[in-house]
């Protein structure tokens, strides 16, 4: 029977790894109160879009089929290894975990905590364990609330965390405090017109409802914390690229911005060249693509095999922390009446802690890419909307912070 240590998250962890026969060095764990919809198998428990990374990669080579991947976990209840199976559903879409413990359908002792870790050992391997403790029926299910939640988030349906198992729990400082009350009022007050036409409206009009004005500051939004809004489908899907910050690179030589377009730009048929690129570390159609360098702590931006440009790590992890050192993603639904658009924001995951370590990590998969906007006006000069670094999609989000948490 499972002996659960709870003097921290980590003599927890050290625990659970005990059962496999393994002593622990590291890992991530991802903790959900669970909803009314999440059991062990008929539909199993629902992952957000945040905790993806946590569990195998699945390949979707067709988004309108079903696809499963089964893993082997240990099991903390029974003390064994059971196989897992890991589904995406397209009817939704959605992810989920399935084939689990029979304790994960026991609605009748209260609130459900599900927890899943990813641990690594010291002998270099990697397990996965799956625990399940009852508000009403299981003794230790609200100090291990404290030690994954902290003491001041509500204990809710739906709250969750993904987080590395020694990291410190979840701070509540004024301007979290301020920003939650703030979310809170905006969204008892249901759909609210969009104040701005566009894809950017979404984001305009949360920020205007916190007073926040529009500007180019390269700081965060909100007292240090930066805002990001999307919109939540219908369907259930999320999706779409997030700006991170905007970096012009350093450059080789130096060249007016004409010269520089000249050089990786490619004419219209009106003789003009411009550059809407998005640049990888796969060479793109101009040639251009990014080259991470361990060795000198730098990307490079390549034309052809040939360095014209680069950012040291410093420089990125600088304006990395400026802007995302602190993160709140807010979701809203979308309706659209009659021509008009309105939003209601009803979820806030709050993320914190990133590092220049996985975003080049992130860069290196293409998950993370620099673009290129930049086309010749007529006469001379250029027009350049920046310089911008945006991850591919939402659902890569997660592997840029290490403490992600649903706050609403």
């Amino acid at each position: 029977m499972l002996n659960r240590q709870l003097d921290s998250l980590f003599s927890y962890c050290e625990g659970l790894s005990h059962l496999g026969g393994k002593v622990i060095r590291g890992g991530e764990i991802f903790a959900k109160i669970l909803t009314k919809n999440d059991d062990s198998g008929r539909h199993g428990v629902l992952v957000p879009i945040e905790a993806y990374d946590l569990f195998p990669e699945l390949q979707i080579a067709d988004p309108s089929q079903n696809v499963t991947v089964h893993f082997l976990g240990v099991d903390a209840i029974k003390g064994e290894e059971q196989t897992l199976a890991y589904k995406f559903y397209q009817r939704y879409p959605e992810r989920r975990i399935t084939c689990l413990n029979g304790n994960f359908n026991d609605r009748q002792h209260g609130l459900r905590l599900g927890i899943f870790l990813r641990a690594d050992h010291v002998d270099g391997s990697v397990s996965y364990y799956v625990d399940i403790l009852r508000e009403r029926g299981d003794s230790e299910f609200h100090r291990l609330c404290s030690l994954l939640f902290g003491d001041s988030i509500p204990l809710s349906e739906g709250l969750f965390v993904l987080q590395n198992i020694d990291a410190p729990t979840i701070v509540f400082d004024d301007a979290l405090n301020e920003l939650l009350t703030h979310f809170d009022r905006i969204q008892g007050q249901g759909y609210i017109d969009s104040l701005r036409i566009g894809d950017t409206g979404i984001g305009y009009t949360f920020e205007s409802l916190l007073g926040i004005e529009e500007n180019n500051d390269r700081r965060a939004d909100f007292r240090g914390i930066e805002i990001k809004c999307k919109q939540v489908k219908e369907t259930g899907g999320h999706g779409g690229k997030i700006n991170l910050f905007q970096q012009a690179p350093m450059w080789e030589e130096k060249l007016t911005a004409l010269e520089r377009l000249h050089l990786i730009g490619q004419q219209d048929g009106r003789g003009r060249y411009s550059c809407f690129s998005q640049v990888t570390t796969l060479a793109n159609n101009l040639g251009l693509s990014l080259e991470r360098s361990a060795i000198s702590e730098q990307i490079d931006l390549l034309k052809e095999s040939v360095r014209f440009g680069y950012w040291p790590f410093a420089m990125l992890e600088g304006r990395l922390r400026e802007k995302h050192a602190r993160a709140v993603f807010v979701k809203a639904k979308v309706s659209n009446v009659a021509g008009r658009q309105r939003f209601h924001y009803n979820e806030l995951v709050y993320c914190e802690r990133p590092s220049i370590q996985r975003f080049t990590d992130l860069v290196q998969a293409k998950r993370i890419v620099f673009e290129f906007m930049m086309s010749e006006k007529e006469g001379s000069g250029v027009r350049n909307h920046g310089y911008p670094w945006r991850l591919s999609g939402e659902e890569f989000l997660s592997e840029l912070f290490s403490l992600r948490v649903k706050l609403r």
